[in-house]
């Protein structure tokens, strides 16, 4: 009885279920994409792809690299409290820039609103007739320009409070507020907003710091208490928050003293030196309970301030943001062209295969389509999951990846060719060729996706758009080349037909094959012709001293290169 063979390299290979474990993971993912899509099996579009915004901060002043970094990271959270999906926020130079992908683009414009929260007593109020506003131009890009408006705006609007509620009857409230956060929390303010302008009290300190410290603003508000919602019985969206009370925090009992000192009296809260909300006191706030705003703001409105509020103030000001709508006819223009770049890749490395491998090639591009069909899945799902949005450097990533993966299979198919030349029938070949291809494939897509990963953590923008997919379709190359490529080949090698030279496309080893044969021949039989020289012997004749002879035999032994050269 001879032994079980044991399982290990000599153990032969289960195509079927390979086969099968990708099948099922296509299967799961095809049910996870369709569970999560809501426009059908078809994945988000980047801003060149279905058009969209870009929207340019401009910082007022000049800003330091930690101020604009923290803004950016602020900014961003801000989109993905917002679930504006799809946006990217870049630096570039000292401008902060918003992509926003789609036709509705109205709550990335005000992403870049310093949302700097003050709290100020209202000393006096009048009513603003409607469009009753002061044009005031634009200074954009011009950093001195807006310095001195600023400058000259708090001589108008900022010092004694009794000069300005005097000045309040003729003060015009600005179409374009350059004050916004700029004005000098110490002092009183001539502020507008809601149909009327106020003159306010100076921001209140918190309770133990100096007249230099630090006041009541948005900083002390706690994030994960801030929502937004609709009032039944106000009947009115609102935002509700709550400062902080915690050891050695004193927001909530500032908060609540300001609240006492004011009863029955108005208390304004300021967004960028906006009035947002005038509310009469109606009783005290205890120590840790929560504030809510109520306006006539919309249900969008109400979520955009609290997440401006929940992810706090941006560090610096900006201008009024530049516009830029990009159409989207030349985001169907750059997919179009990105489709068509993509079946020309297919119908190349189709056509590259069948000529030089025949039945071999069909299938290694059966593979590749697989290949496709399952990282096209995948963004689906990621689009739905995660908000990956698909651009135009994301479609270049997957061109290139057509080709790296097709690299795969040439390393398989050229590893068959040499196990051929060593003389081995196709169907033991197909096997031990694999042994050393499947080394090279992993090793290669590694150091591929090694590239994918640096490149993706490193850069920005488009260009992570352009990684992210090379990197998936790297993967997907070697889970294909495993579960489908080699099980398809192995198969393949098991029918007659395919081991003709005209179904695999190697008919050319037939001649190297026949030469290999007449070599191995030739080696084969110089090896015989030493062994038997070496067997081969003579006598040798030895006389002793009294005259007696000795004959014994003496093995010929091969000249050496210095006797063959006398």
């Amino acid at each position: 009885m001879s032994p079980a063979r044991p399982r290990g390299a000599d153990a032969r290979p289960r195509p079927w279920a390979l086969l099968s474990a990708f099948f099922l993971v296509l299967f799961i993912f095809f049910l996870g994409a369709f569970a999560v899509a809501e426009r059908g099996l078809t994945p988000k579009l980047g801003i060149d792809l279905q058009g969209g915004t870009r929207v340019t901060l401009i910082p007022k002043g000049e800003p330091d690299e930690a101020d604009l970094r923290l803004a950016q990271d602020i900014i961003r959270d801000r989109v993905d409290g917002l679930g504006v999906a799809g946006t990217s926020v870049v630096i570039e130079g000292s401008n902060i820039v918003l992509t926003v992908p789609g036709e509705d683009s109205s709550q990335a414009r005000d992403l870049g609103t310093t949302s700097q929260l003050t709290i100020r007593p209202v000393l006096q109020v009048q009513p603003v007739a409607e469009g009753d506003v002061e044009p005031v131009p634009a200074a954009k890009g011009d950093r001195d320009a807006v310095a001195r408006e600023v400058e000259e705006a708090r001589e108008v609007r900022q010092g004694d409070p009794q000069e300005l509620t005097q000045n309040l009857a003729t003060f015009r409230c600005p179409e374009r507020d350059v004050l916004a956060g700029f004005d000098d929390p110490s002092q009183a303010l001539i502020a507008c907003g809601e149909g009327a302008k106020y003159v306010l009290g100076p921001v209140p300190l918190l309770i133990g710091e100096p007249e230099d410290g630090q006041r009541l603003d948005g900083q002390q508000i706690v994030k994960d208490s801030v929502s937004s919602g609709f009032n039944q019985q106000a009947a009115k969206n609102e935002v509700s928050f709550r400062f902080n009370a915690g050891p050695g925090e004193q927001g909530s009992a500032t908060w609540s003293r300001l609240t006492q000192e004011n009863l029955q009296r108005q208390i304004a809260i300021l967004l960028d030196g906006e009035v947002i909300s005038a509310p009469v006191v109606q009783g005290v706030t205890p120590v840790g309970s929560a504030t809510s705003i109520t306006g006539d703001f919309s249900t969008d409105e109400a979520a955009s301030l609290a997440a401006n509020l929940r992810y706090g103030a941006l560090p610096i000001s900006f201008e009024d943001p530049n516009v830029d709508n990009v159409p989207a006819s030349l985001g169907l223009a750059s997919l179009e062209a990105g489709l068509l770049a993509g079946a020309i890749g297919f119908l190349l490395v189709l056509a590259y295969s069948a000529f030089f491998y025949r039945l071999l090639g069909v299938l290694a591009f059966l593979s590749l389509a697989l290949s496709f069909l399952l990282t096209y899945i995948l963004l689906v799902f990621l689009g739905y999951t995660v908000d990956y949005s698909l651009d135009l450097a994301g479609i270049a990533g997957l061109v290139i990846g057509i080709g790296m993966t097709a690299d795969s299979y040439v390393v398989f198919f050229e590893r068959i060719k040499d196990e051929l030349r060593d003389g081995h029938r196709f169907r033991s070949a197909v096997p031990r060729a694999w042994k050393s291809a499947s080394r090279t494939i992993v090793t290669g897509n590694m150091v591929s996706l090694i590239g994918a990963v640096v490149l993706y953590l490193l850069a920005s923008g488009e260009v992570r758009g352009f990684a992210f997919t090379l990197g998936l379709t790297t993967i997907m190359d070697v889970f294909v080349a495993f579960t489908v490529t080699w099980p398809l080949v192995y198969l393949a090698s098991t029918k007659p037909t395919f081991a003709k030279t005209w179904a695999n496309g190697m008919g050319r080893m037939e001649n190297l094959q026949a030469a290999a044969a007449e070599q191995r021949r030739i080696d084969r039989k110089t090896e015989s012709d030493l062994e038997q020289g070496q067997g081969r012997g003579v006598t040798a004749t030895i006389r002793g001293p009294g005259g007696d002879t000795i004959t014994e035999p003496r093995t010929e032994r091969p000249a050496t290169d210095e006797e063959e050269g006398r």
